[in-house]
């Protein structure tokens, strides 16, 4: 049989010394872009394959991260998209991806780090992962007194206050807010925003919450709850798939979606891209929050500095929330993307 190729096979064929293959294939030292080129090229006519094993002994990692995520990942469109951007993020660094449940009373498995999802005051499990000693990047704000390494966040408030806007601008009058509890900062910071527009326009506030994990009938009673509610006239509803759920709703009461009732989602997802009528919403990109997320405990692990950054908000404008507005279709960020800068206070 042949001889497999090995490091010293690779570093003849590209020119250069051993020390330099071993750090183009750790993705650490000075090695500048044209070189690497070289060496992946010499790697790829030899068909060299790494001896994983080894590279991760020699490095004392272990190959395999962790996501975290609230609640149950499969019930979410929003999450398994998540997790899907760090598996493709993390795949191609020859990572694998573990996805983690609630413990408090156990440490996690040994990782190269860890991803923490919209993590919740009321959950201990986040505090063992913050505590575990490991590169930890969370995606949105943690609760106080928690402080990850890097942070990657949403101003939702303002994305929300820039849907509320464009919702009164369409005709709506009294909005209200259907939303789980405020124990994690995305639901805090929707009811904020909601809270402040209704204070800045003088209008009574109407919200109705339903559980993290809602079944249809609790989320159908918390529509019915602010629709009972004299003058609304608009509706926003913050977690995924809970909008067509307020259709049937609505349906029931013999109100017509985007014409004598606006509605809107918080949260994206393909029911309301596809539905009749399609739902206006706020869309994180879930796919991309995964692979930034990938990307920043990637930076983190290889000894990168930590940080706060912002994720952008966009609004899908569309058919139920046309009022007296023509209906464009398109995107319209809310905010637009920045770069790094420190959360607000």
């Amino acid at each position: 049989m042949p001889r497999p190729v090995t490091l010293h096979d690779v570093a003849r064929r590209a020119g250069v010394g051993k020390s330099t293959v071993s750090n183009v294939l750790s993705r650490s030292g000075r090695v500048s872009e044209a070189t690497r080129e070289r060496v992946r090229a010499a790697m790829a006519e030899l068909g060299y394959v790494p001896n994983r094993a080894a590279r991760q002994l020699r490095g004392g990692r272990t190959g395999i991260i962790g996501v975290y995520v609230p609640g149950v990942p499969s019930t979410s469109e929003f999450y398994m998209r998540f997790v899907f951007g760090i598996m493709e993020r993390a795949a191609a660094r020859d990572r694998d991806v573990t996805i983690l449940t609630a413990s408090e009373h156990r440490s996690p498995r040994a990782l190269d780090g860890v991803i923490v999802a919209d993590p919740h005051q009321d959950d201990e499990f986040v505090a063992v992962l913050m505590q575990g000693g490991m590169p930890v990047v969370c995606f949105e704000r943690p609760p106080d007194g928690m402080r990850p390494e890097v942070v990657l966040w949403a101003d939702h408030r303002r994305a929300l206050t820039g849907l509320l806007d464009r919702m009164a601008a369409a005709g709506a009058r009294r909005p209200a807010l259907v939303v789980p509890p405020e124990t994690g900062d995305w639901a805090a910071q929707l009811a904020a925003g909601y809270r402040d527009w209704c204070a800045r326009h003088g209008v009574a506030t109407v919200v109705a919450q339903h559980p993290w994990v809602p079944s249809p009938a609790e989320v159908s009673r918390a529509v019915a709850q602010v629709l009972a509610q004299p003058g609304v006239d608009a509706l926003v509803c913050a977690s995924v798939d809970t909008a067509p759920l307020a259709v049937q709703v609505l349906h029931r009461l013999g109100r017509q979606v985007g014409r004598d009732v606006l509605l809107a989602s918080a949260t994206e997802s393909s029911a309301l891209r596809l539905g009749q009528p399609p739902i206006t919403a706020l869309d994180l990109s879930p796919l991309d929050a995964g692979r930034r997320c990938a990307d920043l405990l990637d930076e983190l692990i290889g000894g990168g500095p930590g940080g706060v950054y912002e994720h952008p908000v966009h609004l899908w404008w569309r058919d139920s929330t046309r009022g007296s507005e023509p209906v464009t279709g398109s995107s319209v960020p809310v905010p637009p993307p920045s770069g790094h800068r420190p959360p607000p206070g």
